[in-house]
């Protein structure tokens, strides 16, 4: 609530926790739908207090076919179907979700026993399941990664190809997402693992090929501020 008055009218939008579905994001413990939805319901009346503008994001789940009792998390489409059961609707405002393509085009159609960038199509039917399609859905992370030697790898050409493919695709097929952020523009320093790879921007400002193509595919043809 605090967060939200002190930026009102610059930082109007908000994701409440990030990946809580996975065990490594929920404070190394067994993840918890109905704790989640708990935080949810004490954070978003305050937050609309503070600023009546405000949207509320929950969820920017990861995408992950762990079932019910793993130590590692729990599959983004049942932690869904938890959140409603435990009430979750009436306590956010749009859904963040991660849309990652890992080896696949984004043109792959989605399916629950798989991890694509069009899984995301599988929330927005839950969502529409419980009534809830009204509200927007904000990719919130998404993208290809080339590094070498990771096993989702895509060659350079393809995650360059793939991008600008996913920004197309939901421009024209998803009316009901207000945005795909495509991780990640830059980390503060290099990680000198396969995650540097899906950087648009090396640590020191060095654009990458994919960035580039992006700047062309927008327009935008500026300097990188």
């Amino acid at each position: 609530a605090a967060f939200v008055a002190r930026y009102e009218g610059r930082v109007n939008h908000i994701i409440i926790w990030n990946e809580p579905n996975l065990t490594l994001e929920w404070g190394y413990r067994m993840v918890d739908a109905a704790g989640y939805v708990e935080l949810l319901k004490t954070i978003y009346p305050r937050a609309h207090a503070a600023n009546p503008d405000v949207v509320i994001l929950a969820g920017a789940l990861a995408p992950t076919l762990e079932p019910e009792g793993s130590p590692v998390g729990l599959n983004d489409l049942i932690y869904l179907e938890q959140m409603y059961a435990a009430g979750a609707a009436p306590y956010f405002d749009a859904l963040a979700a991660h849309a990652y393509g890992f080896a696949f085009p984004p043109e792959t159609p989605p399916a629950p026993d798989a991890l694509n960038f069009r899984r995301v199509e599988l929330l927005r039917e839950i969502m529409i399941a419980h009534d809830d399609g009204e509200k927007p859905v904000y990719v919130t992370e998404a993208g290809w990664n080339d590094h070498p030697f990771w096993v989702h790898r895509v060659r350079s050409g393809q995650r360059v190809t793939y991008t600008i493919a996913a920004y197309e695709w939901a421009r024209q097929h998803w009316p009901w997402c207000r945005c795909v952020a495509m991780w990640a523009f830059r980390y503060p320093a290099p990680t000198r693992s396969y995650l540097d790879h899906f950087e648009f921007v090396t640590a020191d400002f060095e654009p990458r090929a994919v960035y580039l193509k992006v700047q062309e595919y927008t327009g935008c043809n500026g300097p990188i501020d």
